[in-house]
């Protein structure tokens, strides 16, 4: 698991500037379900997330609606399915996001613990990259599932970002494939005539 990438689960949560990266936002290697508390800058996302290696599901209550992003490792899009709507954007992933790919985030365990019934490994992270400066607390169980997370992000242009994330009712198995593709007869709209409906600023797959 990499902590950025629970700042790209703020991006969409949150409103901040979507760009670009391929991936998606955690790395375990076994299917789960669980619900998810994200609080970015002090304020509190409550949503659920369904995992299989490779792809991944959020839901969360934004303005009103209730979006899906839909997440697939190894494309530079994410997809965002709006069922009230009947429609779909697809989007361009953080770039950002780029830092959470640097295996250096976990070379510093500092102790264990058990988070949910879930063994754990606390690590502490201090790493700089081109992308911005983290800091702060991981705990990753051993297929990569990330229990918890708190720290900071610092952007080049010194923006402060606070982030912490927790799972809780995790069920580890395999989830089913129809959760992590859009169904089908929507109707496709480009992300920047969705955006202000939930308040978000995404940049379109088009461009």
């Amino acid at each position: 698991m990499r902590l950025l990438r629970l700042a790209l689960a703020a991006a969409l949560v949150a409103g901040v500037t979507v760009a670009a990266r391929a991936g998606t936002l955690t790395d375990a290697r076994v299917g789960f379900s669980a619900d998810r508390t994200l609080v970015l800058d002090g304020h509190v996302y409550q949503g659920k997330i369904w995992t299989m290696p490779g792809m991944e599901r959020h839901e969360q209550v934004i303005k009103g609606f209730e979006p899906i992003f839909i997440l697939h490792a190894g494309s530079p899009l994410g997809e965002i399915v709006l069922p009230q709507l009947h429609t779909t954007v697809e989007f361009v992933f953080p770039r950002a996001l780029r830092v959470l790919d640097d295996k250096r985030l976990t070379r510093h365990p500092v102790s264990h613990a058990v988070i949910e019934g879930i063994p754990t490994t606390k690590y502490a992270v201090d790493e700089t990259t081109p992308e911005g400066h983290a800091v702060g607390t991981l705990w990753l169980s051993r297929e990569g599932i990330p229990m918890r997370v708190a720290g900071t992000f610092t952007a080049p242009h010194g923006h402060v970002s606070s982030v912490r994330w927790e799972l809780s009712h995790v069920r580890i198995g395999p989830q089913p494939a129809a959760l992590f593709v859009p169904p089908h007869g929507y109707s496709r709209l480009p992300a920047e005539a969705v955006a202000p409906l939930l308040g978000l600023r995404l940049k379109s797959a088009r461009h």
